[in-house]
């Protein structure tokens, strides 16, 4: 019995499919040379996350980050999630300041349990401070409390990282 194995898929050039970073450059290099010059200008140590991206779609991915962080630490208090998952997404000063306000919060609520609510995300608003700085303001809440919370993002290796958050 002999098995063959199937021939690769051939795509023309011109078929949407998604691309990861790594073939980016690939594809830059066959573009035209402003292009490239443009493109090899945004490669660096601090490059944004989203150096090929539209403002609107960073602006889209500091919107979803920010609603995920915000959620997260919401769930961490609660003692929903473990306080670790955090870490990737927070600083380090701000995860330990978090971790530390989440230890607190798991103490109280040993002497008197809550029951988890889910939450409702009123407004997020972002705005841009300077290229690869973001701050957020995003508001939600439970059926029974409306909160705020207010996040710093950088360009930190090619990824997004909350240096600030204030909970209130």
């Amino acid at each position: 019995m002999t098995v063959t194995t199937p021939a690769p898929l051939v795509r023309s050039r011109g078929t949407f499919r998604l691309q990861r970073e790594d073939e980016l450059a690939s594809d830059l290099r066959s573009s035209t040379p402003t292009e490239v010059a443009a493109a090899s200008s945004a490669q660096g140590g601090g490059r944004r996350p989203s150096a090929l991206a539209t403002s609107a779609e960073e602006e889209r991915q500091i919107n979803a980050i920010a609603r995920i962080v915000c959620q997260a630490t919401m769930e961490a208090l609660a003692g929903l999630r473990p306080v670790v998952q955090l870490q990737r997404w927070l600083e380090a000063q701000v995860y330990s300041k978090v971790r530390e306000r989440v230890e607190l919060t798991h103490e109280a609520q040993e002497l008197a349990p809550k029951a988890p609510r889910p939450l409702a995300f009123h407004q997020v608003r972002t705005e841009k401070v300077a290229p690869g700085v973001w701050e957020c303001a995003v508001i939600f809440g439970d059926e029974h409390r409306v909160r705020a919370c207010a996040l710093r993002m950088e360009a930190h290796r090619r990824r997004w990282r909350v240096v600030a958050l204030e909970l209130g």
